[in-house]
């Protein structure tokens, strides 16, 4: 995995966090220059298309693809790349519009090369895996069905009705739950197998056949919003019960695994995984919550709620992990003090800023109003994870003289 792969994956992930940020300061103080949904279009792209797709895109490559067809990932990668920082640009100054939307097109067609290309060319040496992989792949194919759909409707004069919002959430559904989830699951999966630990493969088959399941019956929870049928709202409770089942499946089978994993990590990699982890279990508990009606209806009106989740999907539990994955690629020094400094910077403003969104969104719930100084808060919070990016993406700049540094060393006192 070339290192200059992942320095730009965590410059775009820092360029998407001021996004965010600049969207938290827009309701602390007037900001005139700014349409604020072209900002919030930007950051989104950015964070999820820039920085959790490269840097899967960086891991998919480095963990299942075989060095001799590296060329044609590279050339992938940096047309992937260009149209990134065509949507950087474009999406801020016209939203969504002629450029802004070729962009995201030419990201949509050069997701399926790399889905055709991972598939065609990977060499993975565990049938479990190589499962997990193939369906992040489909699932990240199935998301874009709802991009396709937007076109039609928004020039049938369909932009404002409820299949409109459906496409949207059907992207957001399976790019979250599905090509996300599944993509991390595998990779952790396969460092846990890489330790010579053994699985179950049969008890491992009820557990993805649950699990895929689940992510395909929970999409009901977007249809009940969208139309109100309590048929959807069925659907979406089996697929949550198949979900808490699976899970408990997942942790019972790999225990040992993850037990021998954590005792092999450093105890850094071990903090980023047990929160990566734990942010895995609060998604799925959460999302859980919606099989009671009232927690239904609240989910899916109150943003703050909204922005909790989407929020603790993308950052808490993707992030972390992709976090793990490549300090233990050796392009992070994950045993410097500055690292762990920016990793505590790192995580601490994740738990703030989740506690602060799912506070408001039950406070709102409560029909209590707005907590006092909310968005200052939230504002601040949000400061620590730029500030936490950029020292990363600076620990990722200078591994090289370190390693030189450290080897010199080395040689000298040999």
């Amino acid at each position: 995995m070339k290192k200059f792969w992942i320095l730009l994956s965590f410059s775009n992930f820092f360029i998407a966090a001021l996004f965010g940020l600049l969207l938290r300061a827009a309701f602390v103080w007037e900001i005139n220059w700014i349409v604020y949904r072209n900002i919030l279009h930007a950051h989104s792209h950015l964070a999820m298309l820039g920085w959790v797709y490269m840097g899967i895109f960086a891991l998919f490559c480095h963990h299942f693809i075989p060095t001799s067809t590296s060329r044609r990932y590279s050339r992938l990668f940096w047309v992937t790349q260009i149209s990134v920082i065509g949507m950087m640009i474009s999406f801020p100054l016209q939203g969504y519009a002629a450029v802004s939307i070729s962009f995201a097109t030419l990201h949509i067609l050069a997701s399926y090369v790399f889905c055709y290309r991972v598939w065609k060319d990977q060499q993975i040496a565990f049938p479990a895996v190589r499962k997990l992989v193939y369906c992040a792949l489909v699932f990240l194919v199935l998301s874009t069905f709802g991009v396709w759909l937007l076109g039609p409707l928004a020039v049938t004069g369909g932009r404002n009705t409820a299949l409109y919002q459906v496409a949207i959430q059907h992207y957001l559904h399976f790019q979250f739950h599905g090509w996300f989830t599944f993509a991390i699951l595998a990779i952790f999966l396969n460092s846990l197998l890489g330790q010579r630990w053994e699985i179950n493969n049969r008890v491992f088959s009820w557990f993805f056949y649950l699990f895929t399941s689940a992510t395909v019956l929970s999409f009901g929870l977007v249809l009940f919003w969208a139309y109100g049928t309590p048929a959807f709202q069925w659907v979406n409770n089996l697929g949550i019960l198949l979900q808490l089942a699976s899970i408990g499946i997942f942790l019972t089978i790999s225990r040992d695994g993850i037990r021998m994993y954590f005792n092999r990590s450093s105890y850094i990699l071990n903090l980023i995984f047990r929160f990566g982890l734990l942010f895995l279990l609060s998604k799925i508990v959460i999302h859980s919550v919606s099989i009671f009606p009232e927690m239904a209806d609240a989910a899916t009106t109150l943003r703050p709620l909204m922005m909790g989740f989407v929020h603790l999907t993308v950052l808490g539990f993707v992030s972390s992990f992709l976090l793990g994955f490549i300090s233990q690629t050796g392009h992070i020094s994950a045993d410097s003090n500055q690292f762990l400094m920016a990793l505590i910077l790192f995580l601490s403003g994740i738990v703030f800023t989740e506690v602060l969104l799912f506070s408001q969104g039950l406070s709102y719930w409560m029909q209590w109003g707005q907590l006092p100084y909310y968005h200052e808060m939230l504002f601040v919070f949000s400061a620590m994870l730029p500030l936490s990016i950029l020292v990363i993406v600076f620990q990722v700049k200078n591994i090289n003289a370190e390693i030189t540094k450290m080897n010199t060393v080395k040689n000298t006192y040999n």
